[in-house]
């Protein structure tokens, strides 16, 4: 009954609040709004700093490339399609223009707006090609308030604070990156360093590395970057594999990516990338040499953190081949070595002799008849073949469907592969068929999808047979306020849980109000309930949460304010609820909420002489009837846990 009330007062409230003007979103803002279409534990940091790139390295919206414009994960292939063959007969002098393209909308135009330029990067000396344009830092700091037992017992090396330096210096051309990170509870000595020299479009060469890069190619079956491959509401387009063949990188993402050279070179409707990466990875390694796990947390606080640092050595060797028949169409052929130093447990991967890979791929990207079909096909020297086969399907101007096939045989192994599916590691072996829709009518806008899987059983679990169903409707009702209703149900058998048969079965109901009340202030307010029950032995949880969320933006005086507060209360950690939150920029968060207590956290950034950008995040969770949060040497006694960032940005 609580919950119905709950409800009639969100939809209530939303009625009383009379919207006056409206503003363009800050890139921030855009990135924000993108992430908060996640909808559980995804790991958002890397889709984060990926659009941060983007948004900081943008596109000549001129003369765009289609693959510059496929990264963009609201941007489908019919649209880069069409923005690229409307740039190619319209010359484009104002960002207006792009209405003129069928299948823009309102919605992607605004989030387009931060991802692009008109600036052409016309030919250059060389002084002036080898000469700086940019050069932008951040320095963060950034600490919880209270002392978990790690510190207080002096199990933890380090001190609480946590440090972030990144500095990039160059042009559009050359540029040279470096990153130092200090983690919670770690000495300085084991803090992260990384650093990559880029150079781009020199002759042939579009692009060369030295340093730390990542590869994404096909679908992810062979090699793809760590952007969570859980289902959200871009239902339609989440399934296409995105990002850049060759990418440089300064992630904070410790485990994944690669170290060494690689370039990638044009050759009229031929592409070639070649790349050698040789790293030490962290794992641990027992008695009799043997790998037994990986370390893939980045964080070295105790002793025996610091010993699995460094333990393991990766030399990995690869390419890609790629002939664009068009410019929106293409064939890629993939091969990849992977060479281990010490034995691989097969529990890991079941790799040859126990410590080398070697996998080659088909993919492709076939547009026809305005249908966008694409695929990989894999194996590992002509075993274990895996495959994934996709198509997306635009019916009108506001109507699309996709659909998904995947077939990941148990045993194909490819260290670095990162596809669509519900497992993160692929060699365990998964089966699944995924349908999407999207419907847009005027202010309403409808996303569905339906994903059944059947995944076979590992040393840890049964086999799995499930199926997601999700649909979300989005309502604009004027130009200043936003209605959102979303319902998402999971079922899949659960046997290690709860019972030997028993299947679990999620569902989340979610409503949402977002109101622009002025040029200067916009509200949202949120009620999520979750349901959680196991058949056949009748086992139940429920749980919800609310929050209402302030911003403040003044333009003109480089002012920007957040403050949201939080309600939420869960039977245990098993009904959790995530709810994404704003945080200093280049900060990403998509914290569980279980247990009944408050959060509440306030966010100011000001912009100092158009430079400079001075920003700090409090954020507060206090859980009402418990006397410690966390465990083990994260145990805080008390219920109270508080939490501060600084962080200073630099560009010029």
């Amino acid at each position: 009954m609580k919950y119905l009330v709950y409800s009639l007062f969100w939809l209530f409230s939303c009625e009383l609040v009379t919207a006056q003007d409206t503003t363009a979103a800050s890139a921030q803002e855009t990135i924000e709004s993108i992430l908060a279409g996640s909808t559980d534990e995804q790991d958002l940091r890397e889709l984060g700093e990926e659009l941060e790139y983007l948004q900081q390295h943008p596109i000549n919206i001129t003369k765009p490339n289609y693959n510059d414009l496929m990264k963009l994960p609201f941007v489908s292939p019919m649209l880069a399609e069409a923005i690229v063959l409307y740039t190619d007969t319209v010359l484009v002098t104002s960002f207006e223009q792009l209405f003129e393209i069928t299948l823009m909308t309102a919605k992607i135009y605004k989030q387009l707006l931060p991802f692009i330029t008109l600036e052409r990067n016309d030919s250059q000396s060389m002084q002036s090609y080898l000469q700086p344009k940019r050069i932008e830092s951040r320095t963060r700091y950034e600490r919880r308030l209270q002392l978990p037992r790690g510190y207080t017992t002096n199990v933890y090396r380090g001190d609480i604070a946590s440090t972030y330096q990144r500095v990039r210096i160059g042009n559009d051309n050359v540029e040279l990156a470096g990153l130092f990170e200090k983690d919670a509870g770690e000495l300085y000595n084991d803090g992260f360093i990384a650093g990559y020299l880029a150079v781009q479009d020199l002759n042939i060469v579009r692009r060369a590395i030295i340093g730390q890069f990542t590869i994404t190619s096909g679908q992810g079956l062979l090699f793809a970057k760590n952007i969570a491959t859980s289902k959200g509401s871009n239902t339609v387009g989440q399934i296409l594999k995105r990002g850049a063949l060759l990418s440089p990188s300064v992630s904070t993402d410790e485990f994944r990516y690669f170290q060494g050279v690689a370039a990638l070179v044009d050759i009229h409707q031929f592409s070639l990338m070649g790349f050698y990466s040789d790293r030490l990875l962290p794992a641990t390694v027992d008695d009799a040499g043997n790998v037994t796990s990986f370390y893939s947390s980045g964080t070295y606080r105790t002793i025996n953190d610091v010993k699995r640092k460094k333990a393991l050595q990766e030399e990995v060797i690869g390419g890609v081949l790629r002939y664009a028949i068009s410019p929106v169409s293409s064939i890629s052929f993939t091969v990849v070595n992977a060479d281990y130093n010490k034995p691989i447990s097969p529990a890991i991967f079941k790799l040859e002799s126990g410590q080398s890979s070697t996998a080659g791929s088909l993919s492709w990207n076939l547009p026809f008849s305005r249908i966008e079909f694409f695929g990989e096909i894999a194996s590992n020297q002509g075993n274990a073949f895996s495959k994934i086969l996709g198509a997306i399907i635009p019916l009108s101007r506001g109507v699309a469907l996709s659909y998904h096939h995947r077939s990941y045989t148990k045993g194909f192994v490819s260290p670095f592969a990162r596809p669509f599916g519900e497992r993160e590691i692929i060699s365990d072996g998964e089966v699944g068929n995924y349908v999407g829709m999207e419907f847009q009518a005027g202010s309403l806008d409808i996303n569905s999808y339906v994903d059944m899987f059947t995944l076979p059983s590992t040393n840890n679990e049964f086999a799995v047979v499930g199926r997601e169903v999700f649909v979300q409707g989005v309502y604009t009702a004027g130009k200043n306020v936003e209605l959102l209703l979303h319902v998402r149900n999971k079922e899949k058998n659960a046997s290690f849980i709860q019972a030997f048969d028993d299947v679990r079965i999620q569902t989340n109901y979610r409503i949402a109000c977002t109101i622009q009340a002025t040029r200067l202030f916009t509200f949202t307010q949120r009620l999520e309930i979750v349901s959680v029950s196991y058949k056949p032995s009748g086992y139940s949880e429920k749980g919800f949460l609310t929050f209402i969320e302030g911003k403040f933006r003044h333009k003109s005086s480089g002012v920007n304010v957040k403050s949201r507060i939080v309600f939420f209360q869960t039977d245990s950690y098993d009904s959790r609820l995530y709810q994404y939150e704003s945080d200093v920029a280049g900060n990403f968060s998509n914290p569980p909420m279980y247990g009944k207590g408050i959060r509440w956290y306030f966010i100011a950034a000001y912009e100092l002489f158009s430079k400079f950008n001075l920003s700090i995040k409090y954020s507060e969770t206090k859980r009402l009837f418990d006397t410690v949060i966390g465990s083990g040497n994260d145990e805080i006694i008390g219920n109270l846990d508080n939490y501060i960032a600084l962080q200073l940005d630099f560009r010029i």
